[in-house]
């Protein structure tokens, strides 16, 4: 499901090397109810100093050291600055604590983005337009379609794991085989999602499902005409493989790129050779944007 599969499968809980991890630095930015937005910020030295290289993560609430992907990123981007929007709350853990249900739905996420997309503009002297290139993964692709539909601020899109041509909905149905107990649960969450609750896994509450059920990417990106990499696998058994199909299909474009690769919804981290598995298709992809 859209909880902690994808994480889990790539390995990202792995606690990143303590040096890169001393390298951070969090911006942080306060919302309209004083509560305080995060953003991790890390300085590698090296690349194009004017653009940066945005991770979304997907559905848990691990702060950015906490993801092993962090180093590969740090290791194959090709610009100077990674920046992570943290949720509430984030630890090392992953575990999404109460105080992030109160920003936890789909279109808060997207707003805190834009916000911090925004301020790093002006905190790290990037260029005025196509700042940004994004790395989304899983659910978080709904959040890096949102940033690149509504802003001129993204140069560049990858999505891993994301399907996004369906809605949240009609993949779980999809995946569940229509499941009678399932969708009767979806059903109610539509229409009445109880605070303080849990869905499909620890880390999401049900006012997320709630915001997120009937989305989907391909609406989202109307207003993008960027370059758009999709990197799927055949046997995803998290995000139905027809759903990126229909998003790519959908987008048709010369400078839309999808990368479909023989594997579950790890995308080959466990049994391709490091250079070949997802990510490092997204980080050789970007290094060319």
């Amino acid at each position: 499901m859209r909880t902690l599969l994808l994480l889990i499968a790539l390995g990202l809980f792995a606690a990143v090397d303590v040096a890169l991890a001393a390298s951070a630095r969090r911006l942080e930015i306060v919302r309209a109810d004083d509560s305080v937005l995060k953003v991790a910020i890390f300085d590698r030295r090296a690349g194009a100093g004017d653009r940066a290289l945005l991770l979304v993560q997907g559905s848990d609430c691990r702060r950015a050291e906490a993801h092993s992907w962090l180093s590969q990123a740090l290791g194959g981007a090709s610009v100077r600055w990674v920046v992570m929007v943290e949720k509430d709350g984030a630890a090392d853990s992953g575990d999404c604590g109460p105080v992030y249900e109160s920003h936890a739905t789909e279109e808060a996420r997207w707003f805190d983005h834009l916000v911090a997309m925004r301020r790093l503009k002006t905190e790290l002297g990037l260029r005025e337009k196509g700042a940004f290139q994004v790395l989304a993964v899983s659910a978080g692709g709904l959040t890096g379609c949102a940033m690149a539909g509504a802003s001129s601020d993204v140069g560049a899109l990858a999505l891993l794991g994301t399907g996004g041509g369906m809605t949240f909905d009609q993949e779980l149905d999809k995946l569940t085989k229509g499941d009678a107990r399932l969708a009767a649960e979806r059903r109610r969450i539509r229409t009445d999602p109880r605070l303080g609750k849990t869905w499909l896994g620890p880390t999401n509450p049900e006012i997320w499902w709630w915001s997120v059920l009937s989305k989907r990417c391909l609406p989202l990106l109307n207003g993008y005409s960027g370059p758009l990499l999709v990197v799927h696998g055949a046997r995803d058994s998290s995000t139905p493989v027809e759903s990126a199909r229909t998003l790519v299909a959908g987008v048709s474009r010369p400078n839309v790129t999808y990368v479909e690769l023989d594997t579950d919804h790890d995308l080959g981290v466990t049994t391709l050779p490091p250079e070949q598995n997802g990510v490092a298709r997204v980080l050789a992809w970007l290094r060319t944007r």
